[in-house]
Protein backbone atom coordinates (compact mmCIF):
# COMPACT_ATOMS: atom_id res chain seq x y z
CA UNK A 1 0.00 0.00 0.00
CA UNK A 2 1.29 3.78 -1.26
CA UNK A 3 0.84 7.05 1.26
CA UNK A 4 1.41 10.04 0.70
CA UNK A 5 1.20 13.11 3.06
CA UNK A 6 1.33 16.54 1.67
CA UNK A 7 1.02 19.81 3.52
CA UNK A 8 0.28 23.61 2.76
CA UNK A 9 -0.02 26.31 5.41
CA UNK A 10 -1.11 29.86 4.35
CA UNK A 11 0.78 29.20 1.10
CA UNK A 12 4.22 27.60 2.70
CA UNK A 13 4.90 24.18 2.83
CA UNK A 14 5.18 22.96 6.59
CA UNK A 15 5.53 19.14 6.36
CA UNK A 16 6.85 16.39 3.68
CA UNK A 17 6.03 12.75 4.83
CA UNK A 18 6.67 9.68 2.63
CA UNK A 19 5.54 6.87 4.60
CA UNK A 20 5.10 2.83 3.81
CA UNK A 21 1.83 1.47 5.95
CA UNK A 22 4.51 -1.04 6.86
CA UNK A 23 7.65 -0.17 7.33
CA UNK A 24 9.26 4.06 7.33
CA UNK A 25 11.31 4.36 4.02
CA UNK A 26 11.75 7.98 3.83
CA UNK A 27 11.28 11.28 5.99
CA UNK A 28 11.55 14.66 5.28
CA UNK A 29 10.32 17.32 7.47
CA UNK A 30 10.59 20.93 7.03
CA UNK A 31 9.72 23.83 9.63
CA UNK A 32 8.68 27.32 8.35
CA UNK A 33 9.95 30.31 11.08
CA UNK A 34 9.95 33.32 9.33
CA UNK A 35 13.18 32.90 7.39
CA UNK A 36 14.86 30.33 8.62
CA UNK A 37 14.52 26.30 7.09
CA UNK A 38 15.26 23.76 9.40
CA UNK A 39 15.54 20.74 7.56
CA UNK A 40 16.40 16.98 8.87
CA UNK A 41 15.63 13.41 6.85
CA UNK A 42 16.79 9.72 7.56
CA UNK A 43 16.71 6.55 6.23
CA UNK A 44 17.18 4.36 8.61
CA UNK A 45 16.08 3.85 12.19
CA UNK A 46 19.96 5.69 13.49
CA UNK A 47 20.26 7.12 16.59
CA UNK A 48 16.35 7.37 17.44
CA UNK A 49 16.74 9.02 20.68
CA UNK A 50 18.62 11.43 19.67
CA UNK A 51 16.66 12.68 16.75
CA UNK A 52 13.49 12.43 18.96
CA UNK A 53 14.90 14.44 21.12
CA UNK A 54 16.27 17.18 18.41
CA UNK A 55 12.94 16.72 16.50
CA UNK A 56 10.55 17.21 19.43
CA UNK A 57 10.54 21.13 19.77
CA UNK A 58 10.16 21.50 16.61
CA UNK A 59 7.24 18.93 15.90
CA UNK A 60 5.51 20.89 19.37
CA UNK A 61 5.11 23.94 17.17
CA UNK A 62 4.52 22.23 13.91
CA UNK A 63 1.44 21.04 15.47
CA UNK A 64 0.11 24.33 16.81
CA UNK A 65 0.46 25.37 13.09
CA UNK A 66 -3.16 25.31 11.72
CA UNK A 67 -3.06 23.78 8.03
CA UNK A 68 -4.59 22.62 5.38
CA UNK A 69 -2.90 18.62 5.51
CA UNK A 70 -3.73 15.97 2.87
CA UNK A 71 -2.69 12.70 3.07
CA UNK A 72 -3.04 10.26 -0.08
CA UNK A 73 -3.03 6.65 -0.03
CA UNK A 74 -3.29 4.00 -3.19
CA UNK A 75 -4.40 0.62 -2.59
CA UNK A 76 -5.63 -1.61 -5.70
CA UNK A 77 -8.16 0.14 -7.59
CA UNK A 78 -8.99 2.82 -4.90
CA UNK A 79 -7.10 6.29 -3.85
CA UNK A 80 -8.42 7.67 -0.97
CA UNK A 81 -7.18 9.50 2.32
CA UNK A 82 -7.75 12.92 3.83
CA UNK A 83 -8.35 16.54 3.01
CA UNK A 84 -8.51 19.81 4.86
CA UNK A 85 -7.13 18.61 7.90
CA UNK A 86 -5.60 21.07 10.67
CA UNK A 87 -2.39 18.97 11.18
CA UNK A 88 -0.49 16.24 9.56
CA UNK A 89 -1.14 13.60 13.02
CA UNK A 90 -5.38 14.45 12.34
CA UNK A 91 -4.95 13.31 8.59
CA UNK A 92 -2.84 10.49 9.72
CA UNK A 93 -4.77 9.55 12.79
CA UNK A 94 -8.06 9.96 10.27
CA UNK A 95 -6.07 8.19 7.10
CA UNK A 96 -5.51 5.22 9.30
CA UNK A 97 -8.85 5.24 10.52
CA UNK A 98 -10.21 4.66 6.89
CA UNK A 99 -7.71 2.26 5.98
CA UNK A 100 -9.01 -0.06 9.49
CA UNK A 101 -12.20 0.33 8.14
CA UNK A 102 -11.13 -2.09 5.12
CA UNK A 103 -9.88 -5.68 4.93
CA UNK A 104 -5.98 -6.61 3.83
CA UNK A 105 -7.61 -6.27 0.66
CA UNK A 106 -10.07 -3.54 -0.76
CA UNK A 107 -13.51 -4.88 -0.51
CA UNK A 108 -15.50 -5.45 -4.27
CA UNK A 109 -18.38 -3.22 -3.91
CA UNK A 110 -21.39 -4.31 -5.66
CA UNK A 111 -23.39 -1.80 -7.35
CA UNK A 112 -27.21 -1.97 -5.74
CA UNK A 113 -30.39 -3.11 -7.55
CA UNK A 114 -33.58 -1.80 -8.33
CA UNK A 115 -37.05 -3.55 -7.46
CA UNK A 116 -39.55 -0.94 -8.72
CA UNK A 117 -38.21 0.21 -12.11
CA UNK A 118 -41.81 2.08 -13.45
CA UNK A 119 -42.05 4.99 -15.63
CA UNK A 120 -41.92 8.28 -13.10
CA UNK A 121 -45.40 9.62 -14.70
CA UNK A 122 -46.32 6.52 -12.78
CA UNK A 123 -45.15 7.52 -9.77
CA UNK A 124 -47.08 10.64 -9.28
CA UNK A 125 -49.84 10.65 -7.11
CA UNK A 126 -53.29 9.91 -8.37
CA UNK A 127 -56.05 12.81 -7.32
CA UNK A 128 -56.76 12.15 -3.25
CA UNK A 129 -53.90 9.89 -2.33
CA UNK A 130 -52.71 12.88 -0.40
CA UNK A 131 -55.83 14.18 1.09
CA UNK A 132 -58.29 16.94 -0.72
CA UNK A 133 -54.61 17.83 -3.00
CA UNK A 134 -55.32 16.88 -6.99
CA UNK A 135 -53.48 17.49 -10.10
CA UNK A 136 -53.85 20.68 -12.24
CA UNK A 137 -53.41 19.61 -16.18
CA UNK A 138 -52.05 16.19 -17.71
CA UNK A 139 -48.50 16.00 -15.94
CA UNK A 140 -45.46 16.39 -18.37
CA UNK A 141 -43.05 13.96 -19.41
CA UNK A 142 -39.06 14.79 -19.85
CA UNK A 143 -36.64 12.16 -21.75
CA UNK A 144 -32.98 12.77 -22.03
CA UNK A 145 -31.99 16.34 -23.39
CA UNK A 146 -35.55 17.14 -23.01
CA UNK A 147 -35.19 18.02 -19.73
CA UNK A 148 -35.66 21.25 -18.59
CA UNK A 149 -35.45 22.50 -22.39
CA UNK A 150 -37.57 25.52 -22.09
CA UNK A 151 -36.87 26.21 -18.25
CA UNK A 152 -35.34 29.41 -17.57
CA UNK A 153 -32.62 28.32 -14.08
CA UNK A 154 -33.12 24.32 -14.45
CA UNK A 155 -30.36 23.23 -14.61
CA UNK A 156 -30.43 19.95 -16.25
CA UNK A 157 -26.94 19.68 -16.36
CA UNK A 158 -26.97 18.57 -12.58
CA UNK A 159 -28.97 15.61 -13.52
CA UNK A 160 -27.70 14.47 -16.82
CA UNK A 161 -24.09 14.35 -14.77
CA UNK A 162 -25.88 12.27 -12.25
CA UNK A 163 -27.21 10.21 -15.28
CA UNK A 164 -30.36 11.29 -15.92
CA UNK A 165 -32.49 8.87 -17.91
CA UNK A 166 -36.26 10.52 -17.27
CA UNK A 167 -38.54 12.58 -15.44
CA UNK A 168 -42.33 13.83 -15.01
CA UNK A 169 -43.99 16.33 -13.38
CA UNK A 170 -47.11 17.91 -12.17
CA UNK A 171 -48.89 20.51 -10.85
CA UNK A 172 -51.31 19.81 -7.31
CA UNK A 173 -53.84 22.68 -6.08
CA UNK A 174 -56.33 22.17 -3.17
CA UNK A 175 -60.30 23.58 -3.64
CA UNK A 176 -59.52 24.70 0.14
CA UNK A 177 -57.08 26.79 -0.83
CA UNK A 178 -58.56 28.06 -4.26
CA UNK A 179 -58.44 26.78 -7.46
CA UNK A 180 -54.58 27.74 -8.99
CA UNK A 181 -51.70 25.43 -8.79
CA UNK A 182 -49.84 25.65 -5.20
CA UNK A 183 -47.40 22.43 -5.15
CA UNK A 184 -44.89 21.76 -7.74
CA UNK A 185 -43.74 17.58 -7.42
CA UNK A 186 -41.08 15.85 -10.15
CA UNK A 187 -39.74 12.46 -10.12
CA UNK A 188 -36.26 12.16 -11.62
CA UNK A 189 -35.44 8.47 -13.18
CA UNK A 190 -31.61 8.23 -12.63
CA UNK A 191 -30.91 5.06 -13.76
CA UNK A 192 -29.39 3.30 -10.79
CA UNK A 193 -30.03 3.76 -7.02
CA UNK A 194 -26.56 5.23 -6.56
CA UNK A 195 -27.07 7.93 -8.87
CA UNK A 196 -30.62 9.18 -7.30
CA UNK A 197 -28.54 8.90 -3.56
CA UNK A 198 -25.61 11.13 -5.34
CA UNK A 199 -28.08 13.90 -6.56
CA UNK A 200 -29.80 13.78 -3.65
CA UNK A 201 -26.59 14.21 -1.22
CA UNK A 202 -25.25 16.75 -3.56
CA UNK A 203 -27.05 19.81 -2.00
CA UNK A 204 -27.24 17.92 1.25
CA UNK A 205 -25.84 20.00 4.63
CA UNK A 206 -25.65 18.32 8.39
CA UNK A 207 -27.98 21.80 9.22
CA UNK A 208 -30.97 20.77 6.83
CA UNK A 209 -33.80 20.22 8.62
CA UNK A 210 -35.29 16.24 7.80
CA UNK A 211 -38.36 14.34 7.53
CA UNK A 212 -38.56 10.55 7.15
CA UNK A 213 -39.96 10.07 3.85
CA UNK A 214 -38.97 7.00 2.23
CA UNK A 215 -35.49 8.32 3.09
CA UNK A 216 -34.13 11.22 5.46
CA UNK A 217 -36.07 14.03 3.18
CA UNK A 218 -34.55 17.43 3.25
CA UNK A 219 -36.92 20.20 4.03
CA UNK A 220 -35.88 23.28 2.79
CA UNK A 221 -38.17 26.84 2.56
CA UNK A 222 -40.75 25.78 0.78
CA UNK A 223 -39.52 22.53 -0.77
CA UNK A 224 -38.41 19.16 -0.07
CA UNK A 225 -36.73 16.20 -1.83
CA UNK A 226 -35.44 12.88 -0.96
CA UNK A 227 -34.40 9.74 -2.97
CA UNK A 228 -35.70 5.67 -2.71
CA UNK A 229 -34.75 3.30 -5.02
CA UNK A 230 -33.56 4.45 -8.50
CA UNK A 231 -35.10 8.06 -8.44
CA UNK A 232 -34.87 11.01 -7.23
CA UNK A 233 -37.99 13.73 -5.75
CA UNK A 234 -38.13 17.05 -5.68
CA UNK A 235 -41.29 19.20 -4.49
CA UNK A 236 -41.99 22.81 -4.39
CA UNK A 237 -44.42 24.49 -2.58
CA UNK A 238 -45.39 28.18 -4.18
CA UNK A 239 -46.01 29.81 -1.55
CA UNK A 240 -45.58 29.83 2.17
CA UNK A 241 -48.12 28.40 4.80
CA UNK A 242 -48.90 25.41 6.88
CA UNK A 243 -51.39 24.08 5.00
CA UNK A 244 -49.21 24.06 1.70
CA UNK A 245 -46.22 22.42 3.70
CA UNK A 246 -48.67 19.88 5.26
CA UNK A 247 -49.95 18.93 1.75
CA UNK A 248 -46.29 18.84 0.20
CA UNK A 249 -44.89 15.98 3.19
CA UNK A 250 -48.28 14.28 2.32
CA UNK A 251 -47.72 13.99 -1.36
CA UNK A 252 -44.19 13.15 -1.09
CA UNK A 253 -45.00 9.95 1.55
CA UNK A 254 -47.85 9.14 -1.04
CA UNK A 255 -45.16 9.22 -3.78
CA UNK A 256 -42.51 6.57 -1.85
CA UNK A 257 -45.32 4.63 -0.78
CA UNK A 258 -45.07 3.90 -4.64
CA UNK A 259 -41.45 3.13 -4.71
CA UNK A 260 -41.08 -0.63 -3.04
CA UNK A 261 -37.10 -0.36 -2.53
CA UNK A 262 -36.05 -0.45 1.05
CA UNK A 263 -33.14 2.42 2.10
CA UNK A 264 -30.23 0.99 1.48
CA UNK A 265 -27.53 3.62 0.88
CA UNK A 266 -24.43 3.08 -2.19
CA UNK A 267 -22.52 0.45 -0.75
CA UNK A 268 -19.22 2.37 -1.20
CA UNK A 269 -19.84 4.38 1.61
CA UNK A 270 -19.56 1.36 3.86
CA UNK A 271 -15.81 2.37 3.70
CA UNK A 272 -15.94 5.66 5.31
CA UNK A 273 -14.96 5.33 8.84
CA UNK A 274 -17.71 6.25 11.28
CA UNK A 275 -16.27 7.82 14.61
CA UNK A 276 -16.26 11.89 14.03
CA UNK A 277 -18.44 11.44 11.13
CA UNK A 278 -20.68 14.54 10.93
CA UNK A 279 -24.11 13.40 10.19
CA UNK A 280 -25.75 13.92 6.98
CA UNK A 281 -22.33 15.16 5.06
CA UNK A 282 -21.85 12.18 3.09
CA UNK A 283 -21.58 12.57 -0.92
CA UNK A 284 -21.53 9.99 -3.53
CA UNK A 285 -20.24 10.53 -6.88
CA UNK A 286 -20.72 8.10 -9.88
CA UNK A 287 -18.05 10.32 -12.35
CA UNK A 288 -15.32 12.50 -12.37
CA UNK A 289 -17.54 15.27 -13.34
CA UNK A 290 -19.70 15.21 -10.29
CA UNK A 291 -16.87 15.15 -7.96
CA UNK A 292 -15.22 18.02 -9.54
CA UNK A 293 -18.40 19.86 -9.00
CA UNK A 294 -18.43 19.73 -5.17
CA UNK A 295 -14.47 19.24 -4.84
CA UNK A 296 -13.48 22.16 -7.19
CA UNK A 297 -9.93 22.45 -5.24
CA UNK A 298 -8.63 18.89 -7.07
CA UNK A 299 -5.71 18.72 -9.61
CA UNK A 300 -7.59 18.68 -13.24
CA UNK A 301 -5.15 16.19 -14.93
CA UNK A 302 -6.45 13.58 -11.91
CA UNK A 303 -9.84 14.20 -14.19
CA UNK A 304 -8.56 14.94 -17.31
CA UNK A 305 -6.39 11.05 -17.32
CA UNK A 306 -9.50 8.97 -15.96
CA UNK A 307 -12.84 10.41 -15.01
CA UNK A 308 -14.60 6.93 -15.10
CA UNK A 309 -13.98 6.33 -11.15
CA UNK A 310 -17.03 6.06 -8.74
CA UNK A 311 -15.92 7.74 -5.26
CA UNK A 312 -17.72 9.15 -2.23
CA UNK A 313 -16.77 11.48 0.64
CA UNK A 314 -17.86 12.59 3.94
CA UNK A 315 -16.74 15.60 7.00
CA UNK A 316 -15.42 14.11 10.19
CA UNK A 317 -15.18 16.65 13.02
CA UNK A 318 -11.70 17.89 14.51
CA UNK A 319 -12.95 16.92 18.13
CA UNK A 320 -15.56 14.48 19.68
CA UNK A 321 -16.68 17.58 21.49
CA UNK A 322 -16.91 19.92 18.35
CA UNK A 323 -20.24 20.93 17.18
CA UNK A 324 -18.89 23.26 13.97
CA UNK A 325 -19.56 21.20 11.26
CA UNK A 326 -18.06 23.86 9.32
CA UNK A 327 -14.72 23.19 10.84
CA UNK A 328 -14.36 19.41 9.45
CA UNK A 329 -11.95 17.84 7.44
CA UNK A 330 -12.90 15.39 4.65
CA UNK A 331 -12.38 11.49 3.84
CA UNK A 332 -12.52 10.36 0.24
CA UNK A 333 -12.66 7.42 -1.32
CA UNK A 334 -12.24 6.85 -5.23
CA UNK A 335 -12.71 3.58 -7.12
CA UNK A 336 -11.65 3.29 -10.55
CA UNK A 337 -12.10 0.42 -12.65
CA UNK A 338 -8.14 -1.32 -12.37
CA UNK A 339 -5.60 -1.06 -10.29
CA UNK A 340 -2.85 0.65 -13.01
CA UNK A 341 -5.73 3.39 -13.41
CA UNK A 342 -5.79 3.78 -9.32
CA UNK A 343 -1.87 3.96 -9.43
CA UNK A 344 -1.35 6.17 -12.20
CA UNK A 345 -4.27 8.60 -10.40
CA UNK A 346 -1.77 8.65 -7.04
CA UNK A 347 1.50 9.25 -9.17
CA UNK A 348 -0.64 12.46 -10.51
CA UNK A 349 -1.87 13.70 -7.28
CA UNK A 350 1.61 13.17 -5.87
CA UNK A 351 2.96 15.12 -8.36
CA UNK A 352 0.38 18.06 -7.80
CA UNK A 353 1.20 17.97 -4.02
CA UNK A 354 4.91 18.15 -5.14
CA UNK A 355 4.62 21.04 -7.63
CA UNK A 356 2.42 23.19 -5.17
CA UNK A 357 5.12 22.63 -2.24
CA UNK A 358 7.91 23.65 -4.33
CA UNK A 359 5.60 26.75 -5.86
CA UNK A 360 4.94 27.63 -2.34
CA UNK A 361 8.98 27.55 -1.27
Amino acid sequence: MISTVRSLNNGKLIDVCLRDHKTVTLHVSRFVFGTLHFEISHRRWWHPLIVYLLLMPLLLSCQREQGNYTVVNQNGQYLYGVWKARTAKAAEVLSRQTQDTWTEEPPQVDLLSSITTAKPIELLPADGEASHWVRVGKPSVDVGKDLYKNVIGGNPELYHNYGFIEGASVEYQTPRLGSQPLILLEVFDMGTPENAFGVYSRNRYPQDEFEWVGSRAIVSGRGLNFWKGRYFIQIEGYEFASQITQGIVELAKATADHIQDPLITPHLLTLLPSENRVPHSEKYFPSGITLKEIHRFLPERLLEFNSNITGCSAAYLHKKSSTDWIDTMTVFVLRYEAESDAQTAYDIYLSYLETNAGAAD
